[in-house]
């Protein structure tokens, strides 16, 4: 047994999963982890709970998992922030219900950059898989590597889009078979913090992560300005079967700009900063191309030829309801102050 391999079965794993009645998807979720390719008396698995009502609890204690009380009904993120302290492992995992790892060697894939080298804060799977069995929204945010195309425009999507089959969003630091090391700050944070991140829990713990100062992008830029800046992306994926429809993708979307629009005071993260010259200038080319048609469509045409969905054409549909549901969101809280 070499090196690498008895340092991981001596490291703890914490997966931390925010739930309110989630028995629809919970169960492929927590069967993917408990399929992987590791010591299971490693694994702990936290469901931090926000009053399901449904047979969520009982999923959860069949595969093994701790069910938390982790107050917060309307406030997933706060939950995430009871978790990091509720978990014991070195390192954390923070997926969702409605995530499936799709390989038994996913874990040990996200583990392996934390072990060969300690300044690697953390490790994040660097794009989105596509199901069959997924309906076309949740497949066109996998193809764009984001859950929103506002993001896409900005440049900041969590995960690598299909248009590409090497990282390209920022410089590389090293690059390896499995992973890319990258560098993120201020300049260049991604939307990273969900749906297939691991970090070492020492660390995560030094941000600003109380349940009500919590949201998974803002604690990572924080440990980064504290000089965690070296992060893997790792060549894997993860599957996300977002929203049945546009209106449910529109609804979260919307729900989640009102609680955690960057214009309260605990957030820290801005996915639009409009101090930001580039921020500015993307989103004005978004609304621009949105209202034009023939961009998006091109952005289609081109994305099919990489990766043949058909879901890439709904592109310019969800571009015009985004626009429209994030112009309304924006107007009726400004009516609201």
């Amino acid at each position: 047994m070499n090196r690498v391999s008895r340092s991981i079965e001596k490291s703890k794993i914490s997966f931390i999963i925010p739930t309110l009645n989630s028995e629809r998807l919970l169960g492929n979720c927590l069967k993917s982890i408990r399929r992987q390719d590791y010591p299971q008396n490693k694994i702990e698995i936290l469901l931090i709970d926000g009053g399901s009502t449904d047979t969520t609890k009982e999923i959860g204690e069949k595969y093994g998992a701790t069910f938390v009380d982790g107050d917060y009904k309307d406030n997933q993120e706060a939950r995430k922030g009871v978790g990091l302290h509720k978990a014991s492992g070195e390192f954390v995992v923070y997926v969702d219900s409605d995530n499936v790892l799709p390989t038994r060697r996913w874990l040990n894939q996200m583990l392996a950059p934390l072990l060969k080298d300690p300044s690697v804060v953390a490790s994040e799977t660097w794009r989105y898989g596509i199901d069959e069995k997924f309906g076309a929204f949740s497949k066109y945010c996998a193809l764009i590597g984001a859950n929103d195309p506002v993001v896409f425009y900005l440049g900041k999507c969590d995960k690598l889009a299909w248009f590409y089959d090497k990282w390209v969003y920022t410089d590389i630091l090293e690059e390896t078979k499995e992973y890319v090391l990258v560098k993120f700050d201020d300049t260049n944070m991604p939307t990273m913090g969900g749906n297939g991140f691991m970090a070492r829990r020492e660390i995560l713990l030094q941000s600003l992560c109380k349940p009500r100062q919590f949201f998974h992008i803002d604690v990572v830029l924080d440990i980064a300005r504290l000089g965690h800046t070296k992060f893997a992306m790792v060549k894997n994926e993860i599957l996300h079967d977002t929203a049945a429809s546009l209106p449910k993708l529109l609804k979260r979307r919307v729900t989640y700009f009102n609680e955690h629009n960057p214009a309260h005071a605990h957030r820290r993260y801005l996915i639009f900063n409009p101090r930001k010259p580039k921020d500015v200038l993307n989103l004005a080319l978004f609304v621009f191309f949105t209202l034009t048609l023939i961009q998006p469509l091109l952005i289609s045409t081109v994305g099919y030829t990489k990766k043949r969905d058909l879901a890439w054409f709904l592109h310019p549909v969800v571009c015009l309801g985004f626009l429209y549901a994030y112009a309304a969101a924006t107007v009726n809280l400004y009516l609201k102050k």
